[in-house]
């Protein structure tokens, strides 16, 4: 097994019917189950509730419905490495992304929407998504790209509650 800083990344690497369907499976499975956990969160405690200034749900939608496919298909390159390394860890910090998104929504209503609270979970996300770059491009490059739309998100969403403190 190659060490992560010695992995090369090639274009010419076949993909299998079974890797085709893992990137089915991280894309499509993985925008599920967090779009799932956000309409639940909107329809019992909706986030935005006590910001004055806001760009409106529509906003966060589009940006969730960039933001965690390319993720989850980072991860999916990452998780093709699988032969050539040790990728326990990295889809450890996968799972506990996923977990740290799904319970964003339980976390707002349990502080009653209170946007210090959602600030918080925005920096959480800024130090989250800045560790999962660093680590996936420890095993593929092309993840880091992909991980672009992440990192751009989390300072915006915490501007977005900063100015409504």
């Amino acid at each position: 097994m190659q060490t992560p800083s010695s992995l090369q990344e090639t274009n010419m690497e076949a993909i299998t019917t079974q890797e085709k369907w893992m990137a089915v499976l991280f894309v499509g499975g993985t925008t599920v189950v967090v779009m799932i956990a956000a309409a639940l969160g909107f329809l019992y405690a909706p986030p935005n509730k006590n910001l004055q200034s806001t760009p409106g749900d529509s906003f966060f939608w589009m940006a969730w419905l960039i933001i965690i496919p390319t993720w989850a298909f980072a991860s999916w390159l990452v998780w093709r490495k699988r032969k050539v390394a040790d990728i326990r860890g990295a889809m450890i910090v996968f799972f506990w992304f996923l977990l740290s998104l799904i319970a964003f929504f339980p976390q707002t209503a349990a502080t009653q929407e209170n946007v210090l609270t959602i600030l918080v979970s925005d920096l959480q996300g800024i130090i989250e998504s800045w560790m999962i770059m660093w680590l996936y491009s420890r095993y593929s490059k092309a993840a880091r790209w992909w991980l672009i739309p992440l990192v751009v998100w989390f300072p915006i969403t915490a501007i977005i509650k900063l100015i409504n403190l």
